[in-house]
């Protein structure tokens, strides 16, 4: 057995002392005892995601320019989050809903002395709610992911730059949304 073996070894004792217990697995249950983090996971419905952001392909600043929806992004936090939450998929009879708000923002914060952008930050939130069937509000929270990327001014380039920010920032948030769901599940079913 090596020396970490040997470390994990010791401190499975320390851990189970302090009340630890993981959160996801067979060993996940929550204070009553009836079900598993997991199971609770897997039965939550998600409902598409709203979402708003700048509507120009490049960057257009002004705060007039708005899109409501952006198929793609919605698509991929909602695959991530289904496929973290349930890996069969959406749930027959949910019992639990999530919805979700999703807002991006881009912001520079590197330019040239030419003032054009090199560096930029995409951040994107979600105001999310997880309710149970009759409607009470179980979990409603805010969250947000940052990822920054390099602008070459080249407009393929800076596409797929955005593009893959974009898709970061979503599988970021999914997991975020993921653990924060978990953690309730863990305290309270």
């Amino acid at each position: 057995m090596s020396l970490s073996g040997m470390a994990l070894a010791a401190a499975g004792p320390l851990l189970s002392a302090c009340g630890w217990k993981p959160l996801y697995g067979k060993a996940s249950t929550g204070p009553s005892g009836s079900a598993t983090v997991d199971a609770h996971l897997a039965a939550i419905g998600i409902k598409e995601p709203f979402w708003e952001r700048s509507a120009a392909p490049f960057g257009d600043f002004s705060a007039g320019s708005r899109a409501k929806y952006d198929a793609r992004t919605a698509q991929i936090l909602h695959n991530a989050l289904r496929d973290g939450l349930n890996p069969y998929g959406q749930p027959a009879a949910p019992a639990y809903t999530l919805t979700i708000e999703l807002s991006e923002s881009i912001n520079r914060t590197v330019t040239a002395d030419e003032g054009d952008a090199r560096r930029e930050d995409l951040t994107l939130k979600a105001n999310f709610a997880l309710r149970d069937l009759k409607g009470n509000e179980l979990v409603k929270e805010k969250t947000r992911s940052v990822v920054a990327y390099t602008v070459l001014q080249d407009p393929y380039q800076d596409i797929e730059a955005r593009n893959d920010a974009r898709d970061r920032t979503a599988r970021q948030l999914a997991e975020l949304i993921k653990q924060r769901i978990s953690a309730y599940f863990a305290a309270h079913a």
